[in-house]
């Protein structure tokens, strides 16, 4: 915002943490609303709006659509509104009857309410396209800094580092990666670095030990350093199994970093890695085939540094359907 000379300013609804000290220390101007819940936005549109509108009274950019833009409109915001759709995957996720029926409506009435929706990827394009009434519709994908996420080749570790970034929760296929690693990489000297947590943290702690990976993983924690997180590996990987990925930052975190990156087949992951140029594309849940793709690039340092300069030169267009 700052490049394009804007003034921007970050309004929480609820509670600021734990975003609230990195802003503070970026100098971006934050303060919030200190609703227990989102939806809450809903019972006091007015105080929503003229919260929006002292900090921003020319356009709001939304996190998602839905009811917060509905209450923005409903609560007097008369600035332009964009929305950007993160969470696609939520109308394809399991759930009761009652979240199945409102979740479109949610949607449907967000349309109703924003100027431009932005979908981050073709897979979340193709999710809200038919909901989109009247609004200008647009596939933006995500970005980073690449100043920030500069390259560096030729690392000299001992041992190929493997890496992988995210929560570590269901369907994420953060197990499946250990079976793998286990299976094949581990056996020809890789290491394995998994930064984030999460509830299936100690889980997955105990399943590496159950595969005598002690000293062969590390489990980091939360890196707020990811440039530099990226910069000391060699192969980067996101396994995602049942989880639906709209987009996949880690990805194109690693890409700017000049590192090849190995994605299941999972939501819009295969928009970002071009099999056998950028990376390697392999079926969710399959841990030999993810194994075997880990493999040829740990072997393979020609290869993997290809695919990270390739990785690295990845330029895309904004795509109006």
């Amino acid at each position: 915002m700052r490049t394009l000379g804007a003034e921007a300013s970050v309004l929480f609804v609820a509670s600021s943490e734990p975003l609230g000290a990195r802003l503070d220390a970026a100098g971006i101007p934050h303060t919030s609303l200190g609703f227990t819940r989102g939806h809450h936005v809903i019972l006091h549109p007015r105080k929503f709006a003229r919260s929006v509108e002292t900090l921003g009274p020319g356009g709001a950019l939304l996190p998602r659509g839905g009811y917060l833009a509905a209450a923005l409109r409903a609560g007097g915001y008369r600035g332009r509104v964009v929305a950007v759709a993160h969470d696609a995957m939520l109308e394809l996720l399991p759930g009761s009857y009652r979240h199945r029926l409102l979740r479109p409506i949610d949607r449907a009435t967000g349309f109703w309410a924003s100027d431009v929706d932005v979908a981050v990827s073709d897979f979340v394009l193709s999710h809200i396209r038919h909901h989109a009434r009247g609004g200008r519709l647009v596939r933006i994908y995500n970005g980073v800094d690449l100043r920030a996420y500069s390259s560096k080749e030729g690392l000299s570790n001992e041992h190929v580092m493997i890496a992988c970034a995210g929560r570590l929760i269901q369907g994420k296929g953060v197990d499946i990666l250990l079976r793998a690693f286990a299976a094949g990489p581990a056996r020809h000297g890789a290491r394995l670095r998994i930064a984030g947590d999460g509830p299936k943290r100690s889980e997955l702690q105990a399943l590496a030990s159950e595969l005598r990976l002690n000293g062969l993983v590390e489990f980091t924690g939360w890196n707020l350093d990811m440039p530099s997180f990226w910069r000391a590996s060699d192969i980067a990987t996101l396994p995602s199994d049942t989880f639906i990925e709209s987009f996949g930052m880690a990805a194109i975190e690693a890409m700017a970093c000049t590192k090849p990156v190995v994605v299941t087949a999972n939501g819009a992951l295969p928009e970002l890695v071009e099999d056998g140029v950028t990376g390697a594309i392999v079926p969710p849940g399959d841990a030999g085939a993810l194994a075997d793709a880990l493999v040829t690039l740990t072997h393979d340092a020609k290869k993997r540094q290809a695919a990270g300069r390739a990785a690295r030169a990845l330029r895309t267009t904004v795509r109006y359907p």
